[in-house]
């Protein structure tokens, strides 16, 4: 406790123990808003709560210390609570019992969160004007139930209808409970005073200037920077140089800060990073993905999207569930203010020096986030069949490149998968060409090319829609032999596709001369048949196909065996790209109710039909049309295995498969895609 007795009735304020606030910069804004609130001078009659809340480091706790060191004569006590934990509170408050003369408490030194209300009545009683700083209340039992020492700041507000309570805390939720001001990070004005009085150099340099704007104006952060250099004699330039190579070993060098209580940023974002991995781990997750990803925009269809991508990571798939999960994990985040939310775009954003920490200490060296980032950015990237895909491309653009450029020339590329790989550097290779940027657009055509060669050999028509791009590539770069070269492949490849269309026709005519029109062999045909028209854009006659299929393959096995779902499923497809919603949902949904009872619900057909109802649905809801289309062209975006998902496993089947990356969309690949 840090209260020093003036006389019987009035207790003086004292700042030992606290916090030092050297340095400390005007905030104008933020003390006129809490002066409006809490100076008896200026507000009525009644108690009056004022809130400040912001992320950890961003100069809650000295901007309250200002407010009471400036107004301290106004008041007839100022009360600082320590507000760390249950037990800090109560401490606090039995100290100022004391200090007071309260008799209830002055044989004690500790006392329990039952006490303190008598303690808070009977000081009330000689005291009127009284300011009460309740510091750091970060430990909300609503956040954390079991957590023994969280507890809700209702229960130790005083009763009296008067006097005035500071709150300093990170949840932005207790902004309920009086009138709130953020704290957000400093002006570019006050972020070159604090560096400059903290370090001792001028502050008219440009270099001071690329400093500050590399610690996002956060006090924190700026004061443990003119610390370092200080002490060191280091200039901005090579600190900022130092930061970048290597941000973590350059923290652990600076002295324990005496301005803040928790001493530096590691210590200060860990207890909350703690926190939240222990309450909501996904979101904890999530934080770790996020050093991955750029900083700035991150939205719910990037998870959406990008999950078809990574089937295996279970985390990732709860996240993008449903957006309700989404936001409750997102909900986490906010609530420790380490992400700021953006509502006019729906997305959430992370202060650079946050972003910074998360990817040198929490995130640091884990090759398989990387490799998850990569997926989902990969996957979640349109096709130019969507309508302006562009705009989705200029917002996936930053986290590509701040994915790409955290793996950098590691072999991290090497844990794709090989079906993940193809399909995630094509897309990302379209991402970039579209940009202009062929160098990095080359780089993963060629790294898609490779995965498939691997695969099938160099010879295999199957990766031809990448070596189309490429071709376009090197035209557009004036490389015009290797251009011909890679149109050459692309038509090779296409030509030997579309004979394999004549040798499904043949194959359809032989088995039903063999064995009938509705024979399952010549179903299994029919289906695929159904398939290659689809994957050429041809819906009519795909529907045709896909319907006979099943007209067929339900009076022979019944309209819940696993053969009968496989065109169920594919009509789904073909009427969610009509655009034909209400009847894909209708298809989608049979199709799922049947594998699960067939095949269990972990099965990959399963899966495969909960992905494609979810993303519908998701589109239905939100009415996502123009700039959230379906997040893949399902057949041959998520599995490009040697039979197609929704195939039969016959020889016809396995033919398709080998053909069926070049055969979709053919107008889409000859322009470019």
């Amino acid at each position: 406790m840090h209260l020093l007795e003036g006389n019987d009735f009035h207790v003086q304020f004292q700042l030992a123990g606290l916090p030092v606030a050297g340095h400390f910069v005007d905030r104008d804004t933020e003390m006129e808003k809490i002066e409006e609130n809490l100076l008896p001078t200026k507000a009525p009659d009644g108690q009056k709560i004022h809130i400040l809340h912001g992320l950890r480091g961003i100069g809650k706790t000295q901007l309250a210390i200002a407010y009471a060191r400036k107004h301290q004569h106004t008041y007839s006590a100022i009360v600082w609570v320590n507000s760390n934990s249950r037990d800090t509170v109560v401490q606090s408050l039995a100290a100022f019992g004391r200090r007071a003369g309260v008799s209830s408490v002055s044989q004690s030194t500790t006392g329990t969160a039952q006490q303190a209300p008598d303690i808070n009545a009977e000081a009330d009683a000689v005291l009127s004007r009284w300011l009460m700083v309740f510091d750091n209340v970060d430990r909300d039992v609503q956040y954390d139930e079991e957590d023994s020492q969280a507890y809700s700041i209702i229960s130790f507000l005083p009763a009296a209808d008067h006097g005035f309570i500071l709150i300093t805390t990170r949840l932005p939720s207790l902004g309920e409970i009086g009138k709130s001001t953020e704290v957000t990070r400093l002006g570019l004005d006050q972020a070159l005073e604090l560096l400059s009085n903290r370090s001792g150099l001028h502050r008219s340099s440009s270099d001071m200037n690329k400093l500050v704007q590399r610690l996002g104006n956060l006090p924190l952060a700026l004061v443990q920077a003119g610390t370092y250099m200080r002490e060191t004699k280091t200039g901005c330039s090579k600190y900022l140089d130092l930061y970048k190579k290597s941000w973590i070993q350059l923290a652990a060098e600076t002295p324990r800060l005496r301005d803040y209580e928790n001493g530096s940023i590691q210590t200060t974002w860990m207890i909350s990073y703690d926190r939240i991995r222990y309450s909501n781990p996904t979101a904890a997750k999530l934080l770790q993905l996020w050093a991955y990803l750029d900083r700035q925009d991150v939205w719910y269809e990037l998870f959406l999207r990008g999950s078809a991508g990574c089937r295996e990571c279970e985390w990732l798939q709860e996240l993008a569930q449903s957006e309700i999960k989404f936001k409750r994990v997102i909900r986490s985040l906010l609530a420790y203010s380490l992400i700021e939310s953006h509502q006019h775009t729906e997305s959430y954003s992370i202060h650079p020096v946050v972003h910074d920490w998360c990817a040198e200490t929490i995130s640091d060296g884990n090759g398989d986030l990387i490799v998850i980032a990569l997926t989902v950015i990969g996957t979640a990237a349109p096709g130019h069949s969507e309508a302006v895909y562009w705009v989705l491309q200029r917002r996936l653009l930053p986290h590509a490149d701040r994915c790409i450029g955290q793996i950098g020339d590691s072999d991290l590329y090497s844990r794709l998968g090989s079906v993940e790989a193809r399909y995630t550097f094509h897309k990302l290779g379209i991402l970039y060409a579209d940009q202009g940027n062929h160098i990095e657009a080359e780089k993963m055509y060629n790294r898609a090319l490779d995965r498939y060669e691997k695969a099938w050999g160099p010879d295999h028509p199957s990766p031809f829609g990448t070596v189309n791009n490429l071709g376009l590539l090197y035209a557009n770069q004036g490389k015009h032999a290797e251009a011909e070269k890679m149109y050459q492949r692309a038509l090779d490849g296409k030509e030997k596709a579309w004979e394999a269309k004549k040798m499904y026709r043949r194959a359809l005519d032989g088995k039903e001369k063999a064995w009938g029109p509705n024979h399952p062999s010549t179903l299994d045909t029919v289906n695929n048949l159904g398939i290659l028209y689809a994957d050429q854009g041809k819906h009519a006659e795909g529907e045709k196909m896909y319907q006979r299929a099943l007209d067929g393959k339900e009076k022979a096995w019944g309209p819940d065996h696993p053969s009968t779902l496989d065109p169920v499923n594919n009509l789904g497809d073909l009427y969610a790209d009509q655009g034909k919603h209400a009847e894909a949902e209708k298809m989608y949904q049979r199709a799922l109710d049947g594998y699960e009872k067939a095949l269990g619900p972990n099965h990959p057909s399963t899966l495969r039909t909960v992905s494609n109802l979810r993303l519908l649905t998701a589109r239905r809801s939100k009415q996502i049309k123009e700039t959230h289309p379906r997040a893949l062209d399902r057949h041959d975006d998520t599995h490009e295995t040697n039979q197609h998902p929704q195939s039969s496993p016959s020889t016809a089947g396995a033919v398709l498969c080998r053909f069926k990356a070049g055969i979709r969309k053919r107008k889409r690949d000859l322009a470019g895609q």
